[in-house]
């Protein structure tokens, strides 16, 4: 990312390319979909907690590299050099994780953190709901306490990874309070009562599901944290997804974006009249140009937080401009490819891509959510009429 980094930085870099050089196998060096990159990932997350790699932000005694901002900056780099698949276990590791390192028991940490690190547990997040996926203080899904255990019932949907998961990170309500009635749970997929039904996305894949809960079960020990504490913990478990989480995501696009230069100039010497076209080079140009503000919000951030200074609506603003423009990349990759991105080949990824990229401006927090909290920053009116 045009980043300057320091000597120690450096020496991280050359030791993680050293690991993934000897390791990182050979026979990937092509795009897949579907259920083979859903194996992928799984491999690759098992092979990185193996070799001690996979968390990077955690502290070295639970089994993370401790690293800094800066060399978690390189660590990234590396991944998105050499066009490493996400580890299937992101979600657990990457936000839970860090949850559960702060608020945790031992005993919580001593279990969970390990499987969780070499993918011998999977995990998803059960936030969303039918009511309540933007405005997520609203969720209804009910715990009632009784003897050792609470009882579980209501619904969660759009759930990443639940198809795959069998652990599952939950909030659940357990008071009357619109904030400080919600709680955070761990809970076990593989039981009697918790229902996981696949959600089949316009791509044909279902990484997403519905989760039905009729009388599940969570042993007491499986609370995390104190009960009715579940707001903060959510808030702090988001913003870790949102740290570093967009400069990963810049350069993952910077790299799309040298892939789309490169389709075009392909397409050029075939004489692909749509690949001359001066209304597609200027959209390519205004790629070139949503990559390098994506690049410059990223690090903004990244040096906001190393500061401990507060970011205000800057991630609202990455993920503005990321999930907007990303979605305008792949479009003109289908674009400058036309009827031959249907065609089964080299050239399909650009188009699973692109289907997939739909709902980008959706989950996560809605467009018009994001616009609604940097209107809020700069004092200005919600969509919602009067102030945001």
């Amino acid at each position: 990312m045009n980043f300057e980094y320091s000597q120690e930085a450096e020496y991280f870099r050359e030791s993680f390319r050293t690991w993934l050089v000897a390791n990182f196998p050979k026979e990937w060096n092509y795009e897949v979909t579907g259920e083979e990159l859903v194996e992928r990932r799984r491999t690759w997350g098992k092979m990185l907690g193996q070799g001690g790699w996979v968390a990077p932000a955690w502290p070295k005694e639970y089994g993370g590299l401790g690293l800094t901002l800066e060399q978690q900056l390189v660590y990234i780099e590396e991944l998105v050099r050499i066009n490493a698949p996400e580890v299937l276990n992101s979600n657990g590791i990457g936000i839970f994780g860090m949850t559960l390192i702060r608020y945790g028991t031992e005993e919580q940490k001593k279990h969970y953190l390990p499987r969780m690190l070499y993918h011998d547990d999977i995990w998803c997040q059960g936030f969303s709901e039918p009511i309540a996926g933007s405005d997520l203080a609203g969720l209804q899904t009910k715990a009632e306490r009784k003897g050792d255990h609470y009882v579980l019932n209501g619904q969660k949907i759009w759930t990443s990874y639940a198809p795959y998961a069998n652990k599952c990170y939950i909030l659940v309500r357990t008071g009357e309070s619109r904030y400080k009635g919600i709680s955070l749970m761990i809970l076990d997929l593989k039981q009697p009562g918790v229902t996981v039904r696949p959600i089949k996305n316009i791509a044909g894949e279902s990484e997403l599901a519905e989760v039905f809960l009729d009388d599940a079960v969570v042993p007491i020990e499986d609370v995390v944290g104190e009960i009715n504490n579940g707001w903060e913990m959510a808030n702090y478990s988001l913003a870790n997804e949102r740290g570093i989480h967009f400069a990963q995501r810049a350069l993952k696009m910077q790299q799309e974006f040298q892939q789309l230069v490169s389709l075009f100039q392909k397409q050029i010497d075939i004489g692909n009249s749509q690949a001359i076209s001066s209304v597609l080079q200027n959209k390519l140009v205004q790629s070139y140009l949503s990559c390098e503000i994506l690049k410059s919000i990223s690090l903004r951030n990244i040096a906001l937080i190393a500061q401990g200074d507060d970011n205000g609506a800057i991630p609202a603003i990455a993920k503005l401009v990321w999930s907007e423009s990303h979605q305008d990349l792949l479009n003109l990759g289908v674009e400058v490819l036309g009827e031959e991105s249907l065609v089964k080949g080299e050239h399909e990824v650009w188009l699973q891509k692109f289907l997939i990229s739909r709902a980008e401006t959706i989950y996560a927090g809605t467009t018009q959510v994001q616009k609604n909290i940097i209107a809020k920053s700069l004092g200005l009116p919600s969509s919602k009429g009067g102030r945001a």
